[in-house]
C-alpha cells in the first residue's frame, strides 16, 4: 500500500499542488478543486485521492479507471508538458483533472507530508540504525511505553500504532511512511520509533521526517567519556567534538533516506552513565545480560528526560516482563 488518506489533516488544492511543485495542467480552470489524500498505485486510491501514475504518456484508460475509483486528480510522469501536448491531442474535458510532472520519491513525500498536515512533527522521532536483533527498539519502547508515552514504531513489522498494526509490506515507500505516522499522530502517539534499515524503508522514504534522536548500533567507537571535575573543560571540548563526529556519521548514514537532521538533533552512542544507571537499577547480572537496555537508556536520556522517571519506568517494565 503507497497511499496517505486515512488521517488526512490539512486539504490542499489542485492550484496548490502546481505552485508548490511546478506541476503542469492544461488550464487552471480546476485549481479550486480539494484533494484529501495522494496515492500511486490505483488499489489505493481513496475518494477524493490525487493519483500519482507511474505511467510517462497520457492514457485515457488510465484515466477511467483512476476517476472510477474516486480520484480527484491524476498525474502523469511527464517532464515535458509542451511536447505531451504536440503528441497527444487531450481531450478538453477529461474525466478527472490531467496534471503532468516528474516527480520523484522526495517530491512525493513532500506533497503526502502537506497534506497529513506533516505529523513528523507533532512528535518524538527515535531513529534506530543496525540492531539486527531488534532489542534495542524493544527496550526503547518498553521503557518510553513505561513512562507514560503512547508509542508507535515503524520496523520490519510493519507499523504500530498503539496497539493496533497499521503496516504495510515493507520496505515502505515516503507515501507509506507518511501515512503511518499522520494514524499515529491521529491516534494520539507522542513519540515514534523508526528502525532505519534497507529491508524497512526505500530510498528517500523519511523525506519531510526530523529525527529527534538518532543512534547506530553497528558503529559503538565513539563514545563520550564522562566528566571529570578536575578536567572538566578539557572534557567538555572532547564531548563538543564527538558530538559533532557522531552528528556527521549521523548525516551520512541517513542521506540514502532522506530524514533531516536538525541543530537539535541529538545523535548518541552508549555511554557509561547509561550503563552505570542501569547497573544500580536492575543489577549487573541483568545489565551484562541485555546491553542494549543502556542504549536505550542513552537515547531517551538525550530526549531530556530525568534519572529518577528512567529508573522508575526500568523496573516497572522487568516487573512486567517477570510476570
Amino acid at each position: 500500500m503507497s497511499s496517505v488518506s486515512e488521517s488526512i489533516t490539512e486539504h490542499i488544492t489542485i492550484g496548490d499542488i502546481r505552485r508548490r511543485y511546478g506541476i503542469a495542467t492544461a488550464g487552471s480552470r480546476h485549481d479550486a478543486v480539494t484533494l484529501t489524500s495522494v496515492a500511486d498505485a490505483l488499489e489505493d486510491i481513496t475518494p477524493g485521492a490525487l493519483y500519482i501514475s507511474a505511467t510517462s504518456q497520457y492514457d485515457e484508460r488510465i484515466v477511467h479507471a483512476a476517476a472510477k475509483r474516486g480520484a480527484y486528480a491524476i498525474v502523469f510522469m511527464v517532464s515535458d508538458f509542451s511536447e505531451t501536448v504536440k503528441t497527444h491531442a487531450l481531450p478538453a474535458n477529461t474525466e478527472i483533472p490531467v496534471l503532468f510532472a516528474q516527480l520523484n520519491n522526495d517530491a512525493r513525500a513532500r506533497i503526502a507530508s502537506d497534506m497529513a498536515g506533516h505529523p513528523a512533527s507533532a512528535m518524538a522521532i527515535f531513529a534506530v540504525q543496525g540492531d539486527r536483533d531488534g532489542a534495542v527498539i524493544e527496550q526503547l519502547h518498553d521503557i518510553l511505553h513505561y513512562l507514560g508515552n503512547p508509542m508507535g514504531v515503524i520496523d520490519g513489522r510493519g507499523g504500530i500504532s498503539l496497539d493496533r498494526n497499521i503496516g504495510v509490506h515493507t520496505p515502505f515507500s515516503p507515501l507509506d511512511v507518511q501515512r503511518m505516522l499522520s494514524i499515529m499522530a491521529e491516534d494520539g502517539a507522542t513519540s515514534v520509533i523508526i528502525h532505519v534499515d534497507d529491508a524497512v524503508l526505500e530510498s528517500l522514504a523519511l523525506t519531510q521526517v526530523g529525527v529527534d534522536v538518532y543512534t547506530n548500533t553497528i558503529h559503538e567507537s565513539l563514545n563520550v567519556p564522562e566528566i571529570e571535575p578536575r578536567r572538566a573543560f578539557l572534557n567538555r571540548k572532547q564531548a563538543e567534538e564527538k558530538k559533532t563526529e557522531l552528528k556527521k556519521i549521523a548525516e551520512q548514514n541517513l542521506h540514502t533516506y532522506g530524514a533531516e537532521i536538525s541543530d537539535a538533533t541529538m545523535c548518541v552512542e552508549t555511554t557509561e552513565e547509561a550503563r552505570l544507571l542501569v547497573n544500580e537499577t536492575l543489577g549487573e547480572k541483568v545489565a551484562k545480560q541485555h546491553k542494549s537496555i543502556a542504549t536505550a537508556v542513552t537515547m531517551i536520556m538525550a530526549a531530556g528526560v530525568k534519572k529518577t522517571s528512567i529508573k522508575s519506568a526500568l523496573r516497572l517494565s522487568q516487573e512486567m516482563k517477570a510476570e
